[in-house]
């Protein structure tokens, strides 16, 4: 059966197109709904990172500074260096998020920090105590404000299934199946960050670094997870050809 345009995933290594039940790469086939609009074409200009995070104060504290810093050199001395900006928001609070994606209207948000299996990511309360943002709000906030926006990031433990939701309305979503450690979300940020900086599409860059966390043997290698609209996965985040 030819694959027709749909929202895709990949899926350890599989590429996953439509959700009507149609053939997917690996002899799979999976049934998501209905057919999403086209991808969006690759960042002509200068295009914003926006890096989000948050850690409350009785909170594990998480290295959150470190990831930031591995995106940062990667994009920093690649050959995107001039048509990427990196910027970040710490400390985030639920108020800061219409705030920054509306001030700097980034190609692409990513978020560190912890992530709970029903509630989806959390953020910093007025008080300093962990608050979560309702799922359903975020999907809405990316369908508002999702204008230009690329791909969305969320490396944070049990992400998977608000990146589900997300990607309803942004090409391409990361998420997280279970429990990511540290380490690994550093080393995966790394390694997909050194694709994208390096031209190379969404799907070449998330099996770069699912590739990285294997050659560092780090645990759970498959706990990252791109789903993708129809070739979008297949398109760089600057074309720097």
């Amino acid at each position: 059966m030819p694959l027709t345009d749909g929202p895709s995933e990949t899926v350890m290594g599989d590429i996953v197109f439509g959700r009507k039940g149609d053939t997917v790469y690996g002899g799979k086939t999976v049934n998501y709904g209905s057919a999403p609009p086209p991808a969006a074409r690759p960042v002509p200009a200068r295009g914003t990172i926006l890096l989000l995070s948050a850690n409350a104060d009785d909170q594990r504290q998480l290295a959150l500074d470190q990831e930031r810093r591995a995106i940062d050199q990667e994009v920093a001395h690649s050959r995107a260096a001039g048509r990427l900006d990196v910027r970040t928001a710490d400390a985030l609070r639920l108020d800061d998020l219409q705030r920054v994606l509306l001030r700097h209207r980034p190609v692409l948000a990513h978020f560190s920090g912890h992530g709970h299996p029903r509630d989806g990511i959390q953020v910093v309360g007025r008080d300093g105590w962990p608050r979560s943002v309702p799922p359903r709000a975020l999907r809405d906030l990316f369908a508002i404000l999702g204008e230009g926006l690329r791909c969305v990031v969320l490396n944070a433990c049990h992400t998977d299934e608000q990146a589900e939701a997300i990607a309803a309305h942004v090409p391409c979503v990361v998420g997280m199946r279970r429990q990511v450690f540290d380490d690994t979300a550093i080393l995966f940020a790394t390694g997909f960050y050194r694709g994208l900086a390096d031209g190379r599409s969404f799907r070449t860059s998330f099996e770069l670094a699912r590739n990285g966390l294997d050659l560092h043997d780090a645990p759970d290698p498959d706990v990252p997870r791109l789903i993708a609209r129809a070739g979008a996965a297949d398109r760089p985040l600057v074309d720097l050809r």
